[in-house]
């Protein structure tokens, strides 16, 4: 049997930031990883500069492309771009920021999480390869998280499903998002240049998809692999005594842009400052883990849900009035400072007069509170 303060099920931007995090503070914790160590990840892999406020200094320096400007399509036309170049974001390949982030750690790879069993005082974990004792159990798994499977917390219920391929092509304007509306119902496609490829995809709710629509907007002869993603939708129990979530697996991906390595690394800094605590006192209880979450992540992710309900159902009607160079520059300005604030965006659109968008904010008023 192998023990260890803490397990850690998944090696990804969740798992393995949360391993790095209690390494710093001296507590030892094994990371369990399905996949090998270059596993090839497909992701848009947008993060957002308040990254640099997590991740230990030693943890600063990854391969990365960064943004400052941005252009809106709708329906193939050029609608609206930035009127200014602001750093706002950095995009990464998954696989070489994954890969970076588990240096130093203790991973295992190619071995798979089977089942759990809770003791009076520590966890017993098996996998296909071998049994582990732990004190605590982290379950960074993903959509398609095992271990909320079998803790029963943080059910998936909010799904996008998002198609994405990797383009070769010799990138001009590797610093320039392209975001494009009007091709999905419920959703946007998007192009990330990174260095000698696009990172290009689309996504929607799960029950408006439909496969092909990046091809709309991007054609070519290249495959797209298709995948979910699980979206916040409120707040959840993520913690059930010595087992909690985080990231993906915590349904923790922001619920307008699904965007999720932020929230995933943030989320495990949290819980690490939480098990730090708790064995420091003798404690079982994460219960100040979602107790931090409602303070540092839940009221922005509340006015993103709004927004998102607000947005993309009603964009026939609203584009014109939120989908302009002066809505972008005050985006990226907001992004610029680490993370966007979503509240500012619900503050502009409570307060506008155009008819469409107060017609639109009282709808989702009226139904969602």
């Amino acid at each position: 049997m192998i023990h260890s303060d803490v397990l850690i099920i998944g090696g990804g931007p969740a798992g393995a930031s949360l391993s790095q995090f209690l390494k710093d503070r001296g507590i030892s914790s094994i990371v369990i990883e399905r996949f090998g160590k270059n596993r090839n990840k497909i992701c848009a892999g947008g993060i957002p500069l308040a990254i640099n406020a997590l991740l230990p200094q030693r943890l600063q320096n990854f391969e990365r492309v960064e943004y400052d400007s941005l252009e809106i399509f709708y329906k193939s036309r050029l609608t609206a771009r930035s009127s200014k170049k602001v750093l706002f974001s950095y995009g990464v390949r998954r696989s070489d920021f994954d890969s970076y982030l588990r240096i130093g750690i203790d991973v295992r790879y190619y071995e798979n999480f089977l089942n759990f069993e809770k003791t009076n005082n520590k966890i017993l974990a098996r996998t296909d390869k071998g049994t582990y004792s732990a004190k605590f159990l982290i379950g960074a798994d993903g959509v398609g998280s095992k271990v909320s499977l079998l803790s029963g917390l943080a059910p998936k219920k909010r799904f996008i499903v998002a198609e994405e391929a990797e383009v070769p092509a010799e990138v001009r304007y590797k610093n320039t998002l392209k975001i494009f509306l009007g091709y999905n119902s419920i959703g946007y496609g998007w192009i990330f240049p990174k260095n000698g490829f696009l990172s290009v995809g689309s996504g929607s709710l799960k029950n408006r998809f439909r496969k092909g629509t990046v091809f709309s907007f991007y054609p070519g002869q290249y495959k797209a692999k298709i995948y979910p993603i699980s979206l916040w939708g409120g707040e959840e129990i993520l913690h059930k005594g010595r087992v909690a979530l985080v990231g993906e697996a915590a349904n923790l991906v922001d619920p307008f842009s699904a965007g999720g390595i932020y929230p995933a690394v943030l989320s495990s800094f949290l819980l690490s400052e939480v098990i730090v605590k708790s064995l420091k006192n003798g404690r079982t209880s994460l219960e100040e883990y979602e107790k931090l979450l409602c303070d540092k992540l839940y009221p922005n992710f509340r006015y993103a849900l709004f927004l998102s309900r607000m947005f993309y159902p009603f964009l026939p009607f609203v584009k014109k009035y939120i989908v302009k160079s002066s809505t972008i520059d005050l985006a990226l300005e907001l992004t610029s400072k680490g993370y966007i604030s979503y509240e500012e965006f619900y503050k502009k659109v409570r307060a506008s007069k155009h008819i469409a968008l107060k017609a639109a904010y009282f709808i989702i008023k009226k139904f969602f509170g």
